[in-house]
């Protein structure tokens, strides 16, 4: 085979010549330090060889060596002579596929050949001048507005002027009072404190586990194991978390703006409604993508953090406004794109935006409001059924989520993910109707007996429905049911994928796959709701009392910020290893430790010097009279 290679220089460029005789040279031992150079290669794929060694020799240049298997990086370190040029190796590596019969294999697949030191020497560019130019300003901007913040506290005779009283509110301290603040008084809402908490480091522990995929992995197969196996299924269950958040945010949004609407009888300013969405998420999100997209860039370094900016792809290079317009779950239509994991945050602005429409409804007549979302329903099932069938969808990681067409196609989309928070809604629904019923709804459950609980009378015949819904929580018996029924549905709904992996694709139908796929985020979060409506009326104990602690609330307040950075704290992590990582349990998990800890220090620190500045401007300013 090496002859082969060498009768190739006949007939390749002549630029080329040099390169393939210092390959020749260094096969036959001949080239300058050729046995310290396959020293440091890699001897199979994901073995990254010596990094740094190799680039301190005088006559070598490391080249790291990229395919794709099953929508995941495949590398290869390699000690290459300093003559070749990424040009040079693709043209070796054609004739190489040829003769060693990979033809099949690498069917569809490119080789790249990266230089990594070159890539991570490359000097700052403008726009990474720019963001830390930006971070040096917003730290200065904090600095000030702290110090004439305490001067004007501990000398109340003080007068600031209108720029130092504007910069006093990126105060760190009183920020930090904000949030840091706990409840004064008890609420069962608070619960979703526990929820968001317990959720968003489940989905951290996921994430911790999958984008590991990202990078080398010395044991592969192992693995590939742990996609399919019922012992790891815990981690992949974290996905139907984000249906959790789906089911609170449209809860909280019924029962919130309908007591609104009521209190202004039915005169709402829905462009500040709107607006107000947006400020909310708008500083910590963009402050994070600019980041990402202009610095990130040049944080990391080593043998694979090239493949940090291969990830971003197109996504990003191209189609970045789409994240700040909330549409990057439509584009781009057929690549992934730039901080994927941001399809949410899509969602749930898009989901936002369309809330007034069913919320106007409901506020006008009850029943229009609940057709509404039976009709919404309806789109997301006939939606999920269709894309699924079509495409021979399957609801298991390894040849589902993971494939690239069904995460765009079906995974991300809001006609095909708002079920849950169609529920939120209904469920809003019903308990601001259950608490305008039963003023004080959150005390003394302690003396209410077997039965639903004396109330006024009304005449709506839909609100006697509402009440009806809640009524079964008061029964024990009932509610016993209803949580042994809960955890059934959302473990059934996580762990009978494993059938699939456990006997093949071909164990289910496409019509099961696709009936699946069509009711599990719905059946997931009626699951959820069949435990947290009895909590909302103060049953469940035990569990609400855990889920209500006051301490929980300062980092409730931060899930978002944690959600938004905590994939870039995995993205530095995993591609700047010199080294391939040998996946087991332990790592895995004081990984999940690090980033966990790595992301509430930088999402509180986004949220005290970027969000809640902007949310006291807003306030003062844009909110002021409504």
């Amino acid at each position: 085979k090496m002859l082969g290679v060498m009768l190739l220089t006949a007939s390749m460029a002549a630029e080329a010549l040099t390169c393939i005789e210092a390959l020749n040279n260094l096969a036959s031992l001949e080239y300058p330090d050729a046995k310290l150079m396959l020293y440091y290669s890699g001897r199979d794929f994901d073995q990254l060889g010596q990094y740094d060694e190799c680039n301190r020799l005088s006559s070598s240049k490391y080249v790291l060596i990229q395919t794709t298997f099953r929508e995941t990086n495949a590398v290869l370190g390699f000690c290459g002579p300093k003559e070749c040029s990424s040009h040079d190796y693709k043209e070796a590596s054609q004739y190489l596929i040829s003769e060693f019969g990979l033809s099949e294999v690498m069917e569809g697949k490119e080789l790249n050949f990266i230089f990594s030191k070159e890539y991570n020497d490359e000097p700052m560019s403008a726009g990474g001048v720019f963001m830390v130019i930006l971070w040096v300003l917003i730290l200065l901007v904090v600095g000030l507005g702290t110090f004439f913040d305490q001067m004007v506290k501990k000398n109340s005779e003080i007068k600031l002027g209108p720029v130092s009283s504007f910069l006093t509110v990126f105060s760190l301290i009183e920020n930090g009072k904000k949030l840091f603040s706990l409840p004064e008084s008890y609420d069962n809402l608070q619960l979703f404190n526990g929820v968001r908490v317990v959720g968003i480091f489940w989905i951290v522990y996921g994430h911790c586990y999958t984008y590991q995929f990202l990078g080398a992995i010395s044991n592969p197969f192992t693995a590939v194991d742990w996609l399919s196996d019922l012992k790891h299924k815990f981690p992949s269950m974290g996905q139907y978390l984000v249906d959790v958040f789906f089911l609170m945010a449209g809860f909280l949004l019924a029962y919130l703006t309908i007591a609104q609407l009521r209190a202004k009888r039915g005169r709402m300013n829905w462009f500040v409604f709107i607006i107000h969405r947006f400020i909310r998420m708008i500083p910590i999100y963009w402050f994070a993508l600019f980041n990402f997209l202009l610095l990130l860039r040049y944080i990391g370094s080593g043998p694979q953090w090239p493949l940090y900016g291969d990830a971003n792809g197109v996504g990003c290079q191209t189609y970045w406004w789409s994240n700040m317009i909330f549409l990057n779950n439509f584009f781009p239509a057929h690549e992934f794109s730039c901080m994927g994991w941001t399809w949410y945050i899509a969602n749930d602005v898009q989901f936002y935006c369309m809330a007034p429409i069913v919320l106007i409804l409901y506020y006008r007549n009850k029943l229009w409001g609940y057709l509404a979302c039976f009709t919404l329903f309806a789109v997301n099932f006939i939606s999920i059924g269709t894309i699924s069938s079509v495409n021979d969808f399957t609801p298991t990681i390894l040849d589902g989520l993971s494939n690239k067409d069904q995460f765009l196609y079906l995974y991300i989309k809001p006609y095909t993910r708002m079920a849950p928070y169609i529920m939120g809604l209904m469920i809003g629904f019903m308990y601001r109707s259950y608490c305008d019923m039963n003023p004080s709804p959150n005390k003394e459950y302690e003396q209410l007996e077997e039965g639903a609980p004396k109330t006024n009378n009304y005449v709506h015949p839909i609100t006697r429905l509402e009440l009806l819904c809640t009524k079964w929580v008061f029964n024990r018996w009932l509610r016993y049911l209803a949580y042994i029924t809960g955890l059934t549905l959302m473990f059934t709904i996580g762990l009978l994928p494993y059938q699939l992996d456990k006997h093949g694709q071909d164990y289910w139908t496409q019509s099961q796959k696709s009936a699946f796929l069509t009711f599990e985020h719905f059946a997931f979060s009626l699951g959820f709701s069949l435990i947290l409506i009895p909590m909302l009326l103060g049953y469940c104990r035990g569990l609400l009392y855990v889920l209500t602690i006051r301490y929980l609330a300062p980092i409730a307040k931060i899930t978002f910020s944690i959600y938004v950075v905590h994939p870039i704290v995995i993205y530095w992590y995993v591609f700047s290893k010199d080294q391939a990582l040998y996946l087991q349990e332990l790592d895995i998990f004081m990984h999940f430790l690090a980033t966990s800890l790595i992301s509430v220090f930088l999402g509180g620190l986004l949220s005290l010097m970027v969000e809640s500045p902007i949310l006291t401007l807003e306030k003062k300013y844009l909110r002021k009279g409504h």
